[in-house]
């Protein structure tokens, strides 16, 4: 089982490095933020009111901030005490309100009935969106992400969608094969014979990983789906689309592109998004974004 006392202290520690990387890591940031405004334009196809959107891992509240500037109304969780902090001023520098900050650990998460505990921030069917863009990095076991994903989807309305994000197999291998190509061989046997096998990044003591392949995020879902209906309920979770966050630009190639002009940096975006969901390339991509909807 996946230690989370470990992942919250390393985040506690890092709260502001884990700030600037999506300044760093622009270009997900970018993708993603693009992937979930067009979530936010079909959730409003059917109503002109703020949408309700759960922030689950939502460490300090990049994306949870600009979904409040939007007029939305967001609660943000996060394992990470001092990442919550920082999220509070974050927002508050921003000029927005988030509905909630939540310290909790998404792997035990207690989904209440709707209308039986009114303080609740988890209960069923609740939330338009749910983004779940932090959790899937750390938790080692399927059987914890099955839960977590479970738990979302029991939270979501129906037609409600939620987005997960994976850190990928190749993400690493990319990294190493820059840095220090000879570890591969060194540690194979030791390491990354396994490591490839189950995606379970546990070098490093002081903050384990989970990184997968496109085709295990799809049998994920898949198994999360078929849990869910249960004999009487024909609630599912559908998985409708994944979406290279990086595109093709994958392993630090999309660098220097933090050095243009916005509307240089745009005109990136714009070709990266046209290929962003070809299958081709979505193994060039760092970070996957699913997306799935609730449907009864």
């Amino acid at each position: 089982m996946t230690d989370t006392q470990v992942v919250a202290e390393w985040y506690n520690q890092n709260a502001t490095l884990e700030h600037n990387r999506l300044n760093t890591c622009r270009l997900e940031f970018s993708v993603s933020l693009r992937i979930i405004d067009q979530c936010l334009g079909q959730l409003q196809q059917h109503t002109d009111q703020p949408l309700r959107i759960l922030d689950l891992g939502g460490g300090t509240g990049r994306y949870a901030v600009e979904l409040a500037r939007k007029g939305h109304l967001v609660t943000l969780v996060d394992i990470s005490s001092s990442e919550l902090e920082l999220a509070k001023s974050f927002a508050a520098e921003s000029g927005v309100t988030l509905e909630a900050f939540v310290e909790a650990d998404a792997r035990t998460i207690q989904v209440d009935p709707e209308g039986r505990n009114q303080r609740s921030v988890f209960t069923t069917c609740t939330y338009d969106l749910i983004l779940c863009q932090g959790p899937m990095y750390h938790l080692l076991e399927e059987s914890e992400r099955r839960r977590v994903l479970c738990a979302c989807a029991s939270m979501l309305r129906a037609d409600g969608i939620l987005a997960v994000a994976f850190v990928t197999h190749y993400a690493h291998l990319r990294d190493i094969a820059q840095r220090a190509p000879a570890r591969l061989a060194t540690e194979m046997d030791r390491f990354y014979r396994e490591y490839l096998s189950s995606g379970r990044y546990t070098r490093n003591p002081s903050m384990a990983s989970y990184h997968t392949k496109v085709e295990d995020v799809r049998g994920l879902f898949r198994k999360v789906d078929g849990l869910l209906r249960t004999p009487g309920s024909n609630a599912g979770l559908n998985l409708s689309r994944i979406v290279a966050c990086e595109g093709f630009l994958g392993g630090g190639l999309a660098g220097k592109l933090g050095d243009l002009s916005p509307d240089e940096y745009e005109h990136w975006v714009d070709v990266v998004m046209q290929f962003a969901e070809d299958e081709a390339l979505l193994g060039n991509a760092d970070h996957l974004l699913a997306i799935a909807e609730r449907r009864e």
